[in-house]
């Protein structure tokens, strides 16, 4: 990827696969334009495309990225443009799942945005450290795997429905906004992404409880093709099962994300 006329070499190491095309950068300016905000967190910039796009509008944005290659790069952008930009720019150089979240939204209660081209490699940790803190943020816009997508908004019934589709709907609202094929980035991955966006649920239930259903619904979907009520002796013995408001030989996905919370609240009743 490169920076003016110098180029960087990607690491596999880091799942580096950087958008070549804008489009897709145009649509989340967009999006962020729509949420009225003044301040994003970028989540890997790595070359800089999405990071450009983002400072030329009156926002506050903080970029956190892993590899100081691309850090000490964005500060030279950075360095040179900023009079000529309308935003700020503050880079962290750091692995963002060691960057404080919630100290960095406790900074400011301006309406906040995160976004980010995630990394492949450690799609599902990101997505789970941003979802506690959605309801302090406008909303988040990620570019995935197609894949992992098509699992955070898996419905159930269909394949890409499982226990991380059950913990994400619960405390969120998911929407697949478009497909972005693999040639729009470099080097080619094997596989296409999508551009999905993230907001809070208008009711989410508290955590403890939606602990407990994340652990119902893990130990159910290790045995998908089974009836629901193999996976559910780990929890009840079968004289404990009268009276579940979900019929156990069903297979554990055919249950929407409500359905768990019912069967987790008949579970733990007591």
């Amino acid at each position: 990827m490169s920076f003016g006329d110098e180029r960087i070499k990607q690491k596999k190491s880091l799942s580096q696969v950087f958008l070549k095309t804008d489009w897709p950068v145009r649509k989340v300016v967009e999006r962020l334009q729509s949420l009225h905000i003044t301040r994003v967190l970028e989540i890997g910039p790595g070359g800089g495309i999405l990071t450009r796009a983002l400072i030329e509008q009156p926002w506050k944005v903080t970029a956190v990225e892993k590899d100081h290659r691309f850090a000490e790069k964005l500060e030279d952008y950075y360095a040179a443009k900023k009079d000529e930009l309308r935003g700020s720019l503050t880079i962290v150089n750091k692995d963002v799942l060691k960057f404080d979240l919630e100290e960095w939204l406790n900074e400011s209660n301006e309406p906040t945005a995160i976004v980010g081209n995630i990394p492949y490699a450690i799609s599902t940790p990101i997505v789970m450290w941003v979802l506690p803190y959605l309801h302090r943020v406008k909303g988040v816009e990620f570019l995935v795997q197609l894949e992992f997508a098509s699992r955070l908004a898996g419905v159930a019934g269909t394949k890409d429905y499982g226990s991380l589709s059950v913990y994400a709907q619960l405390r969120a609202q998911i929407q697949i906004e478009c497909k972005v094929e693999r040639t729009c980035f470099t080097p080619v991955p094997a596989v296409d992404s999508a551009l999905v966006f993230i907001k809070v649920r208008a009711q989410v239930l508290p955590d403890e409880f939606l602990r407990k259903v994340e652990s119902v619904a893990r130990v159910s979907f290790t045995q998908r093709r089974k009836k629901l009520r193999n996976a559910i002796r780990q929890f009840l013995a079968d004289d404990a099962l009268q009276g579940c408001p979900i019929d156990l030989n069903r297979r554990p996905d055919t249950l929407t994300p409500e359905e768990y919370v019912e069967l987790t609240k008949f579970i733990y009743s007591d």
